[in-house]
């Protein structure tokens, strides 16, 4: 089993080919929040992101990732389309962009320009019945989590017609699976809690790719021996966590990069949802050459109050209260018995 948000993401030449390089970009969505004082329309899900941006994509053979949980197909899709609007576009890389939907004939894509030059080209997955085609990438469940596999044969319609020099990149969206603790987060909550109408909960995001010795066997070894392809260099691994505003960083592993509130109106387009109000972004990143593992440890304190927890505080001081009585008047009684007899003696002899 993988440790607490322990990933992985690689790609490999093809036999006989060198040359490409790859940036991996990480996103982890905390949208499904709980403890709101009153039940909301907010997302019921967290969802994590992973985008690729490879350098001469037409030498490598695939394109393959890890993520620590059980995942359908279903809860698998593409983010290309959404890179269809320039204000997504710019806001993903940081960069003053335009956009152009292309296809068919030829694939489904967006080719981004900067100062009218090629930046990249965003594939776009075909699907049926919401799902991404079986024949273009392939998920499987491995090691207590999911592999997914970006096959030969998507990245030669990725390729189709590419213009020389121009990266490709794809990104995907993988939700977190329903009523179960995330993989990245670790909660720890007061033993007190039931006792008050609101306390102070502590989440560990911990975020790990690439790091060997917390990977399952199985995944370790295709990364270190993909036979008869060698591995493609990451020159950057990039990490964006999108938190409540209301939560305090009180600590972190490695110095942020930037961090700033999200644009609210823009986002939720994206997320296709409504987001919880006002959110943070901060992003940490790697981009040493080649980058062989990344890791990063993010601690916030988060205010929990809500309805049911007043409720349930509200419960439990009224059951209190009543056992508390109970028990005064049987003490009451245990102790004031004595006194009485003693009164009715002394009533008797007069």
């Amino acid at each position: 089993m993988a440790a607490l948000g322990s990933m992985a993401a690689w790609c490999t030449h093809r036999t006989g080919q060198d040359g490409a390089s790859a940036e991996i970009h990480f996103n982890y969505w905390r949208v499904a929040q709980r403890g709101g004082f009153f039940r909301s329309a907010t997302p019921s899900r967290d969802f994590a992101e992973v985008g690729a941006l490879v350098a001469n994509p037409q030498k490598i053979e695939s394109i393959r990732i890890f993520l620590p949980f059980e995942l359908s197909d279903r809860d698998l899709l593409d983010c290309g389309p959404h890179f269809k609007s320039v204000e997504i576009a710019q806001g993903i890389f940081n960069e003053a962009l335009t956009c152009n939907s292309a296809g068919p004939p030829g694939p489904a894509r967006v080719e981004l320009l900067k100062d009218g030059e090629p930046f990249c080209r965003v594939y776009l997955f075909p699907t049926q019945d919401n799902r991404i085609d079986a024949s273009q990438i392939s998920l499987k469940p491995q090691g207590g989590g999911a592999l997914i596999t970006v096959t030969r044969q998507a990245i030669d319609e990725i390729c189709h017609q590419l213009p020389e020099r121009c990266p490709a990149y794809i990104r995907l969206r993988a939700f977190l699976p329903e009523k179960q603790p995330s993989p990245f987060v670790e909660v720890t909550s007061p033993h007190d809690r039931f006792f008050q109408s609101g306390f102070d909960e502590i989440e560990c995001v911990d975020f790990r790719l690439n790091e060997a010795r917390t990977l399952p066997h199985r995944i370790e070894s295709l990364m270190r021996t993909p036979v008869p392809e060698h591995p493609v260099p990451l020159t950057r691994i990039a990490f964006l966590t999108a938190i409540p505003v209301a939560a305090e960083l009180t600590g972190t592993s490695i110095a942020t990069h930037k961090n700033r509130v999200l644009e609210r109106q823009i986002w939720e387009k994206y997320i296709g949802d409504k987001l919880p109000i006002s959110m943070m972004v901060y992003h940490w990143r790697n981009h040493t050459n080649p980058v062989g593992d990344f890791s990063a440890f993010v601690k916030l304190r988060i205010r929990r109050s809500s309805l049911k927890i007043v409720l349930t505080y509200l419960l439990l001081a009224f059951v209190f209260g009543v056992f508390g009585n109970l028990a005064a008047s049987r003490i009451d009684s245990w102790l004031g018995s004595p006194i009485n007899n003693v009164v009715s003696d002394k009533e008797n002899r007069k």
